[in-house]
């Protein structure tokens, strides 16, 4: 089904890049779902819909990144294809120090990496109420720091 599945994948996300990913995520998740998807009545159709969520959230995912680090509203940034490393140079050029910031990282990790502001508490070692309020002062400063350019 690998071809049937890529072809859907591709008409969705027009990328060969972004439909190989979602393809390989779909069989991830058949693999540790195994029991679901060998008891489905359909097993093609049960690929094909895992396909579709997968390229759901992928498709979110991109306009969560876009929405929340588009450098100019008219620019088209594509952060699926940008590699990590210049992305935090770009990141780090425009937002000089506050890029570098915990603070900032905490915003990424909810924002760009998709975890709730529970898990990135969590993982930062802060109370929930912290961490949301960090996150809304700091998109506050961001955005008064792209509306003065």
């Amino acid at each position: 089904m690998y071809r049937k599945l890529y072809l859907h994948a591709r008409n969705s996300l027009h990328d060969p890049h972004l439909s190989e990913e979602a393809v390989q995520e779909t069989a991830r998740i058949a693999c540790t779902s195994i029991d679901k998807f060998y008891g489905s009545p359909s097993p093609e159709g049960w690929l094909t819909k895992t396909l579709d969520y997968t390229i759901r959230n992928s498709q979110r995912h991109r306009y969560k990144m876009d929405r929340y680090l588009s450098l100019e509203p008219d620019l088209e940034v594509d952060f699926a294809a940008a590699d990590t490393e210049s992305t935090e140079i770009d990141l780090e050029m425009r937002f000089g120090d506050i890029a570098k910031s915990s603070d900032f990282m905490l915003l990424k990790r909810v924002v760009l990496d998709a975890y709730t502001v529970q898990e990135a508490a969590k993982e930062f070692g802060l109370p929930v109420e912290v961490c949301k309020k960090r996150i809304q002062r700091l998109r506050a400063k961001l955005r008064g720091m792209l509306q003065n350019e």
